[in-house]
């Protein structure tokens, strides 16, 4: 296994908000890049107001437990979990861009970098004097990645939102409620934050590999909505030619017989699948229910049959606990798993034999166990270091030893709270 990882050598500027445009950058930090955030510290870019103390969170329900021992402490911004999931590996410093001196030095980072990705909304950089034109005439090249949720051109690329606002212009919230309910019934969808991540860290990846035979730079617009569109292609196709909607399925599958189903366990859950007539076979087998194997001897029965079917598994599993059914699946061949929460994940044996929680410390935080990478190499060990960078961490890295910039200059900023640790927003 080598010692040089694929991206080492490469520097990435992370102008990027909220889940889709970190996600993407953290990937290529795992591959070696050396990712460094601006952050002006007027602004709320790690979704987490300074302000925030125990007693508002308290009332927040669900996020309130995003912080160590649920306290936020005097730095809230670098004790959320909402920032912390994205931030390994990568360095911060603090650029108020709104002002000329925030601005220049941006620039300068530019010029000593490989790679610029921002996800804000279309016209914000454009505000700021630094739209990819400028970026690229400042560095030839330079790959610039913008993140547009309908794209930078047509009649809705100025739209604003939120992702699953922008899933329900692309069509996936028609589809997710619960089989048989209302489009709304299964909750709020986040797809596009989650598929954005892996296709943004591989567009970037082939436009370097590009840039070695070309030398050059360039745009890479990345509509995520129509990133969204291209992986529910079969619904399209299926109105195109059929015109047909989609139904909404819930857990189950238009092809396959599949479901989530309740354990004697309390509130545990296994989702099982049938794939082909093996696995109906090894199923009917396991669960020994009166008239099961009659209902779906082949792949159109069992769609036929699907609800009776079921029926009859789901009283199986009501009255065995989750392992009970999950190993006497398994062993026959028949896919089922459990639906895992986050506790039941972080005690999972199998995630743990493959050794994929990191446990690593930081001041701020303490010292947590810390989810491990999507994928793995035999050629090279992905990076995975410090697990977040503080506010203001790198000031002095980036400043004086990337940039250069006097120290008399660099002071000077300091002193008039141009520079500094601390978020104020």
């Amino acid at each position: 296994m080598r010692n040089e990882l694929p991206l080492a050598g490469i520097r990435v500027v992370d102008l990027t908000v909220v889940w889709a445009g970190p996600g993407g950058t953290t990937l290529l930090g795992d591959l070696g890049a050396e990712v460094i955030r601006p952050e002006g510290n007027n602004r709320t870019s790690r979704q987490v107001s300074a302000k925030v103390t125990r007693e508002l969170i308290a009332a927040t329900g669900y996020h309130g437990g995003t912080y160590p021992d649920k306290d936020p402490g005097d730095r809230p911004y670098d004790r959320t979990a909402l920032f912390t999931w994205h931030a390994r590996n990568k360095l911060a410093v603090c650029m108020n861009l709104e002002t000329p001196d925030g601005r220049e030095a941006l620039l300068d980072l530019v010029r000593i970098s490989d790679v610029f990705v921002e996800n804000n909304s279309n016209g914000v950089l454009e505000k700021l004097g630094i739209a990819h034109d400028r970026l690229l005439e400042v560095n030839p090249r330079l790959i610039v990645v913008r993140l547009p949720p309908l794209g930078m051109s047509g009649s809705m690329s100025n739209y604003l939102g939120y992702g699953p606002n922008f899933n329900s212009l692309v069509g996936i919230a028609a589809m997710d409620g619960y089989e048989g309910e209302e489009p709304d019934s299964a909750g709020e969808n986040y797809h596009m934050d989650e598929a954005t991540p892996g296709g943004l860290a591989f567009a970037v990846l082939a436009a370097l590999w590009d840039r070695e035979n070309t030398g050059r730079g360039g745009l890479i617009e990345f509509s995520q909505a129509e990133n969204v569109m291209a992986e529910i292609g079969e619904f399209f196709l299926d109105y195109q030619f059929n015109d047909r909607d989609p139904g909404r399925l819930g857990n189950t599958d238009p092809h396959l017989l599949q479901d989530v189903f309740r354990t004697a366990d309390d509130d545990r859950w296994v989702a099982i699948s049938v794939r082909d007539d093996r696995d109906w076979a090894a199923l009917t087998g396991v669960l020994q229910r009166p008239g099961l194997a009659e209902l779906g001897p082949d792949a159109s029965s069992r769609r036929a049959q699907s609800s009776r079917i079921r029926a009859k598994i789901a009283a199986w599993c009501r009255g065995l606990r989750v392992e009970e059914i999950v190993d006497s699946l398994q062993g026959a061949g028949v896919p089922a798993g459990e639906v895992m929460s986050e506790d039941r994940l972080l005690a999972d044996p199998h995630l743990a034999a493959r050794g994929w929680f990191l446990e690593r410390s930081h001041p701020a935080v303490g010292t947590h166990r810390y989810p491990g990478h999507p994928w793995r190499s035999d050629d090279f060990e992905l990076c995975h270091g410090r697990p977040l960078p503080g506010f203001g961490e790198d000031n002095e890295y980036v400043y004086l030893e990337l940039l250069k910039w006097p120290r008399e200059r660099y002071d000077d900023l300091v002193a008039r709270g141009l520079i500094t640790d601390r978020q104020l927003a």
